[in-house]
C-alpha cells in the first residue's frame, strides 16, 4: 500500500508540474533567448575550454591527450607565474583605491547643486567611450618625454620627466591609474544608488544625537552601504583579475613583461603561438582563482541572501 501511495503521489506531482508548464509556456519564450545565449556563449565554451585544457593542440594539428601534464607545465612556468602576480597587484592596486575615489565622487554628486547632472554626465563618459580611444588617450598623457601633458604638470613640481609605460617600476601603477580613471564613472553610479536608498529619517537621528558629519558617514552611510559594497568589490575584482584592454593596447605586457596580465598571456599563448591546450590550461586556472576569490569574498563580507 505504501509503494502504490507513493507511486501516486509521484505521478500527482508530475502531472501538476506538466499542467503549470503548459499554462505558462508563453513565458518560458521571454527568457528562451536568454538561456540559448548563454548556452552557446557562456556554458558550452567553458565546458570546451575545460576540455582542451587536458590536450595538446597545435591549432593546425590534431589534439593529444596529456591528462594533467599542462597544469603541472603551468605550475613550473616562471612567465605564467609572473602573470599572476602582475594580475593580483593590478587588482589590488585598481579595486579598492579606485572604490573609493567613487565613492567620493558619489558623495560629491549627491548633494543638491546646480551642475550635478553635468558632473555625473563627464565622469561617465570614460563608460561609454571605446577603450581603444580612451588607450590612446592616455598613450598621449603617459608621454615619457616633457611633451607629455603628466610630465609637463611634473614640471612645475620639480619632478623631472618619468617613463611611465616604459619602465618595470611604474608601468604596473599607471595602468591601475588607468583603471581608476576609466570605471569611476560606472562604479560613482552604484555607490550613488546606494546612497539614494539610505532613509533620511537615519541622518535627522543622528544629527539630533548630535552626530557630525563624519560620525553619520561612518555610523549611517556605511552600514547601510554595505550590499553595495560587497556588489562593488566582488565585482571589481572580477573584472581586474580579468585585465585585458589596457595591456594589449598600451604596453603589449611590457616592459620585461612587468605589466603582462593572464588574459594577455592566454591571449598570445592561444593566438599568437596557437597552443591552444595550454592557453586552455591557464584559462580553467584563471577561472578557479575567480571563483575561489569570489566565494572568500562572500564569506568574509558577510554576503546574505537576506542583504537583497
Amino acid at each position: 500500500m505504501a509503494a502504490i501511495a507513493r507511486t501516486r503521489g509521484r505521478a500527482r506531482i508530475k502531472g501538476d508540474t506538466w499542467r503549470r508548464m503548459r499554462k505558462s509556456w508563453p513565458w518560458y519564450l521571454f527568457i528562451l533567448p536568454n538561456v540559448l545565449g548563454f548556452l552557446a556563449f557562456g556554458l558550452f565554451p567553458l565546458i570546451a575550454v575545460l576540455v582542451l585544457s587536458f590536450y595538446h593542440w597545435y591549432l593546425f594539428t590534431s589534439p593529444n591527450f596529456l591528462g594533467l601534464r599542462n597544469f603541472v607545465n603551468l605550475a613550473g612556468d616562471d612567465e605564467f607565474l609572473t602573470t599572476l602576480r602582475n594580475t593580483a597587484a593590478y587588482a589590488v592596486m585598481a579595486v579598492v583605491p579606485g572604490s573609493a575615489v567613487a565613492l567620493g565622487l558619489a558623495l560629491a554628486v549627491n548633494q543638491a547643486l546646480r551642475g550635478m547632472a553635468l558632473f555625473r554626465i563627464l565622469f561617465f563618459i570614460p563608460v561609454v567611450t571605446s577603450i581603444t580611444v580612451i588607450s590612446f588617450l592616455w598613450n598621449w598623457i603617459y608621454t615619457p618625454d616633457s611633451t607629455g601633458p603628466l610630465n609637463y604638470l611634473l614640471h612645475y613640481a620639480g619632478i623631472g620627466p618619468q617613463q611611465w609605460l616604459q619602465s618595470s617600476t611604474l608601468a604596473l601603477p599607471s595602468l591601475a591609474a588607468f583603471g581608476i580613471w576609466s570605471s569611476a564613472g560606472y562604479t560613482m553610479i552604484l555607490w550613488l544608488a546606494g546612497l539614494q536608498t539610505v532613509p533620511v529619517e537615519l541622518y535627522d537621528a543622528a544629527s539630533v544625537d548630535g552626530a557630525n558629519r563624519w560620525q553619520r558617514f561612518r555610523h549611517v552611510t556605511l552600514p547601510m552601504l554595505k550590499p553595495t559594497t560587497i556588489f562593488i568589490v566582488m565585482v571589481g575584482t572580477i573584472g581586474a583579475l580579468q585585465m585585458f584592454g589596457p595591456v594589449y593596447l598600451m604596453t603589449c605586457g611590457g616592459p620585461a613583461q612587468a605589466t603582462e596580465s593572464v588574459v594577455y598571456w592566454i591571449y598570445k599563448v592561444g593566438f599568437l603561438l596557437f597552443q591552444m591546450g595550454r592557453a586552455a590550461a591557464g584559462t580553467t586556472v584563471l577561472f578557479v582563482i575567480i571563483l575561489v576569490i569570489a566565494l572568500l569574498q562572500r564569506r568574509f563580507l558577510g554576503w546574505t541572501e537576506e542583504l537583497y
